[in-house]
């Protein structure tokens, strides 16, 4: 998975800092004693390229320490030119919780001295090691710092650069229109000198809209950042973003060409990942362009130089790909690459990755135990990840909150403050104007909505109705007849008492179905809880359902009439298909665009002649509660070849 990340360019910015405050400050302090002979002769031997990096930080140790042990303890300015190398080397010797702790103490130097400039270029690269650590939050809040300092002083580039890395991580963590956000103002403080960055941003809301399934947003933005690309091999990597934008949209001759035009460049030549990423892609694209093309020795080509390169992101793609091929071809094959698909994301601690493997794994696996352990897998770690998401969202909305909240003094919003309130005055005469249409306008919307409830309340209790007796008649010949023959049985037969008892069971579970089906519905904030227990409380032995992005479409927002209808209609077609269609596999997903929401519902079933279809009672309810909402649904089906029913309806 490709992620908002612009690291090369960042530790190249990073390296200069460490370096650019390493001046050699130690002319003003010439030699007064052998302590200062021997740190003038380590600071020369820290600066020397020659030495390998630890010998360097061993005397960048014995440096600092004789410094501390000096009289003006913390004030010579080597020991923070000292901590900058220390950082450096640390850096290069991959020991990043050193390099974090060294960065603190270099910090707080900073605030002890009052620097406001280093205690900016310092936070910028707190916040570059935060998010190497996968500590994407503490690295936000030390953008946004590193932001607010440079912001008093004026300078733009290092605004759009912090900004740059805010909506950047913002992105990585789900919150894509917050990043689109700060994404948008980076640009305003960045010029046309500085486009490696703007490419860098671009390429981010690129990758945002793609998370979106905005696909064709995503390809105008991929297509700005190549035209401002002025490094190859980021220009690479975002055209074969932009390629497989376009396979995701089923336009494989473009993906095609864009893949074999990256290859014929030469720019991957020395680049065995990218190169390896980028040929993978497009054996995949022509196989899912026409399934017979023979790419089979191209995929695995790939996995065995993935292999040899232990590239294991990139064993993933090849592991999901591989399944793909063969899932039609050889399921049992299929099923060997995704469980390798699976372990290698646990390796890696990939959730994503997981998700994708688990969901491979639940259309592969015929074991119907290990398909369910799959499924209930994938549900716990589908809930952490949204829980984790709502945690971050609510960090940067305070992040955000405290932001404006502090900046409120500025000359600034003090201006804008006057402004709106001369518009306010404008508006209160404008509205005494409009005081008496208005008036008219509402009287009349009121009469409207009056008349819409009555009609509304006659048209419930005539589903009361209907639903009463309903009841009264599944009442008496399911329950009643089934306690007759059970009397009977007692009365005149010798059954052994087992047998009694299962039939009484029987009877239970009938009784227990009907309260099921006919019980009131929670809504309101418990409506998105109460709607996946009824659903899940289909799943048995021999049926498994799932449920995907019920979290992430917000349900709870949906006004009490609708909310009742949903739980209905799908409560409806969880029965038909309890009933009817003998489904081992229930599928539902969520979706919203905009201000529509989406539900589509499927399964493996016997499936129904769509010209019977409308016979049945059940499903012309459903038919009839989509329409009270103003919503539509269409029903597709075949004999033996299941069942879909997708419903589509306003906010």
């Amino acid at each position: 998975m490709i992620q908002c990340k612009f690291r090369p360019l960042y530790f190249v910015i990073i390296s200069w800092l460490v370096l650019a405050s390493c001046t050699s400050k130690e002319a003003l302090k010439p030699s007064e004693n052998s302590t200062q002979d021997s740190i003038h002769i380590f600071m020369q031997d820290i600066r020397n390229n020659d030495l390998d990096f630890k010998t360097r930080l061993n005397l960048a140790n014995k440096a600092f320490q004789k410094l501390k042990n000096k009289e003006e303890d913390g004030k010579d300015a080597r020991i923070e030119e000292i901590l900058a190398y220390k950082i450096y080397f640390f850096d290069n010797l991959k020991q990043l919780d050193s390099v974090l702790s060294i960065n603190k103490t270099l910090l707080q130097l900073n605030i002890e001295n009052k620097d406001s400039l280093a205690i900016a270029s310092n936070y910028y690269r707190l916040a570059y090691y935060y998010f190497q650590a996968d500590k994407k939050d503490s690295a936000f809040i030390a953008n946004k710092l590193s932001s607010d300092i440079y912001f008093k002083f004026g300078d733009s580039l290092k605004i759009g650069e912090n900004l740059m890395q805010m909506a950047i991580i913002q992105s990585d963590l789900g919150d894509f229109i917050g990043s689109d956000n700060t994404a948008i103002q980076a640009l305003k403080y960045l010029d046309d000198t500085n486009l490696v960055y703007k490419s860098a941003i671009y390429n981010c809301i690129a990758i945002s809209a793609k998370k979106r399934k905005d696909y064709k947003e995503a390809i105008y933005w991929y297509q700005k950042a190549i035209e401002n690309s002025t490094i190859s091999s980021f220009k690479a990597v975002r055209n074969s973003n932009l390629a497989v934008t376009y396979r995701i949209l089923k336009e494989y001759d473009k993906s095609i060409a864009i893949f074999e035009e990256l290859l014929k460049d030469g720019d991957l030549d020395n680049d065995t990942k990218a190169k390896s990423r980028v040929l993978d892609n497009l054996a995949y694209t022509k196989w899912l362009a026409n399934e017979n093309e023979n790419v089979i020795d191209d995929l695995l080509a790939v996995l065995n130089t993935r292999l040899a390169e232990k590239d294991l992101f990139g064993l993933i793609a090849s592991y999901a790909h591989l399944t793909d091929y063969y899932t039609n071809k050889n399921p049992e094959i299929a099923l060997t690459y995704a469980n390798k698909m699976y372990k290698q994301a646990v390796i890696l601690n990939s959730t994503r990755d997981k998700l994708g493997a688990m969901q491979k794994l639940i259309d592969l696996e015929t074991s119907t135990s290990k398909a369910k352990e799959y499924y209930n897998n994938y549900v716990k770690l589908s809930d952490s990840i949204v829980d984790a998401e709502r945690v971050i969202l609510n960090k940067f909305e305070k992040l955000k909150y405290d932001s404006e909240k502090n900046r409120e003094d500025n000359l600034q919003l003090k201006i804008l403050t006057s402004k709106k309130e001369l518009e306010l005055e404008k508006e209160k005469t404008r509205n005494i104007i409009g005081a008496t249409l208005s008036g008219s306008v509402v009287f009349g919307l009121l009469v409207f909505l009056y008349y819409r409830k009555q009609k509304y309340l006659q048209e419930k209790r005539a589903e009361v109705y209907k639903t009463e007796t309903r009841i009264a008649k599944k009442i008496h010949d399911e329950v009643a007849n089934n306690l007759v023959n059970i009397m009977n049985k007692v009365q005149y037969t010798e059954e052994p008492k087992e047998l009694l008892l299962d039939d009484l069971e029987k009877v239970y579970l009938l009784t227990r179905d009907i309260s099921h089906q006919n019980n009131t519905v929670e809504t309101g904030e418990e409506f998105e809880n109460s709607l996946k227990n009824l659903l899940t409380s289909f799943n048995t032995n021999t049926t498994i359902v799932i449920l995907k992005d019920i979290h992430k479409v917000a349900l709870n927002l949906l006004n009490e009439d609708k909310q009742i209808e949903i739980y209905r209609v799908l409560q409806e077609l969880m029965v038909n298909m309890q009933k009817h269609s003998k489904a081992t596999l229930v599928a539902i997903a969520f979706k919203k665009n905009m201000n529509e929401y989406i539900i589509n519902y499927s399964d493996n079933g016997k499936g129904v002649d769509l010209t019977g279809l409308k016979l049945r009672n059940g499903l012309k309810n459903v038919e009839t509660r989509i329409k009270s909402i103003q919503g539509i649904i269409n029903f597709e089906s075949t004999l033996n070849k299941g069942f879909k029913a997708f419903i589509s309806f306003k906010k």
